[in-house]
């Protein structure tokens, strides 16, 4: 596998076989990351917090957490190695999210929300039995649970805002006109402003139906016309051989909207530093 070439990489969106859906180990993936030429990865696999308790998450974190420093403690001074965690629907059980965040030690926390409340992931949603006012009831109701999770605060980024799309779009080619839930998503990007995180641009869709990255241009140009300062990137790689896919992309995109600096968290603190 060749390296990646002319652009030192961090990728921020991983995911080991302590995810559900992940594939690859903690080590290799790191050897992977290091093949690639990557400069570091933050590991942030899957805790889904209102099915915490059901599916055994708190032993998933645990290891993914273990796994994460035994590799920086492997691969250091080779590879920058940040312990994270995507943390799914936190604000469905807060007191459950914040003992989790106040019992391991992250670096960088993304914040996703992968379905709404009482119902399974988007990726499950009958799009094809779906009216388009549901559609639009659906997507009002993400928007506003998005709201709440950059109101809440204490995650490090707001991971994939678009992720409905990937389904209802990309894999179904339901048309959806973002252009009208403008006010709902600017509200969001406000709210992230205001807490002081990040919006992350997700380069997985780049290579998935969808085509684009989550969020796309408009969005991201909109944060930053908003006053958004803080950038991640991330691939949501689940197999070592996408580590690092679409990050120079997600680059010059985020430089098109204006961005010069790439975000990181080392300690849930942000490092800025120049897209070299």
């Amino acid at each position: 596998m060749g390296t990646l070439a002319y652009r030192k990489i961090l990728d921020l969106h991983t995911h080991t076989d302590n995810s559900f859906d992940g594939n690859h180990s903690t080590m290799y993936m790191c050897e992977r990351a290091e093949l690639a030429g990557l400069r570091g990865i933050a590991f942030t696999d899957h805790v889904e917090i209102d099915i915490y308790h059901q599916h055994a998450f708190d032993r998933r974190a645990k290891q993914s957490y273990f796994e994460i420093n035994k590799a920086k403690a492997a691969f250091y001074g080779r590879l920058a190695i940040f312990a994270g965690v995507e943390l799914g629907e936190a604000t469905y059980d807060i007191p459950t999210a914040e003992a989790l965040l106040n019992t391991l030690r992250y670096d960088f926390v993304i914040g996703s929300i992968h379905n709404l409340r009482g119902e399974e992931d988007f990726c499950f949603l009958d799009v094809e039995n779906c009216t388009d006012e549901e559609i639009r009831e659906i997507l009002l109701e993400y928007f506003e649970e998005e709201r709440q999770l950059a109101k809440w605060g204490k995650v490090d980024t707001i991971g994939h805002l678009t992720y409905p799309l990937r389904y209802i779009v990309g894999e179904h080619g339901r048309a959806v006109d973002l252009r009208d839930y403008s006010a709902e998503i600017e509200a969001v990007l406000r709210e992230i402003i205001h807490s002081g995180i990040a919006l992350e641009i997700n380069t997985s869709g780049l290579f998935q139906q969808l085509g684009s990255t989550m969020p796309g241009e408009d969005i991201v140009s909109t944060y930053r016309h908003l006053g958004g300062e803080l950038i991640t990137i991330g691939s949501d790689a689940h197999y070592g051989e996408h580590l690092g896919r679409g990050i120079q992309e997600g680059m010059a995109l985020a430089e098109r909207c204006g961005f010069h600096k790439l975000t990181f968290f080392q300690d849930r603190e942000p490092i800025q530093i120049r897209m070299e």
